[in-house]
């Protein structure tokens, strides 16, 4: 195993179970094709890291069945995993775990839904954990679209306020409280308000 690893947390693009925010103004059929859309260019990006061997790519999907269909939609990864069962927190800190356990040095764990994501900020990120402990990517509505550590740190996950505006000053409380460094990359997008919409179609 390469010493970087990425983790691509990515749903299966099916109406009515991905992106239900946005498919309450543009329906869960155009929700699921921007969402795969959106999800199919960001990981072309990552995969670009992975053949200049920059990182292992791991698809990290969900539902938990059904890996033939990843390895399908997303072909080319170093693995794929299933997402354990539970809330987010549970499901990045198992495959953080499992990553340092299979002999990682850097992790970073990154959503398949970002706008504006390029290999420059994925580079940056594990340039980062070179030198910090953490690395975040900060996104507009206050959650993060990556962290990224270089060691097991699952008190990161635990006790926040997941898909609010909390998750990020939270997540930099417990950084503080655990006596952590970081880095803090761009701040992007996620695909969540109608308003973005035309920016991913262009």
């Amino acid at each position: 195993m390469n010493s970087n690893v990425l983790l691509y947390f990515v749903k299966y693009p099916e109406a009515g179970k991905v992106k239900s925010r946005l498919a309450k103004t543009v329906g869960d059929r155009e929700a699921a094709r921007l969402y795969k859309e959106l999800a199919e260019r960001n990981f072309q990006e990552i995969r670009l890291l992975s053949e200049k061997n920059v990182c292992d790519v791991i698809v990290a999907f969900d539902p938990p069945r059904g890996m033939e269909n990843f390895e399908k939609w997303l072909s080319g990864a170093r693995g794929y995993r299933p997402q354990c069962e539970g809330g987010l927190g549970e499901r990045l800190a198992e495959a953080f775990r499992e990553a340092f356990q299979k002999g990682a040095r850097r992790v970073m764990a990154l959503g398949s839904d970002t706008l504006g994501l390029t290999t420059g900020t994925l580079r940056q990120g594990f340039e980062a954990l070179a030198a910090k402990d953490v690395v975040i990517g900060p996104a507009e509505d206050g959650g993060y679209y990556l962290i990224g550590s270089a060691s097991f740190q699952p008190k990161l996950f635990e006790g926040i306020a997941w898909s609010t505006s909390d998750v990020l000053p939270q997540t930099y409380k417990t950084i503080n409280n655990l006596r952590l460094s970081y880095q803090t990359l761009s701040q992007l997008q996620d695909l969540d308000e109608i308003k973005i919409v035309p920016t991913l179609s262009k």
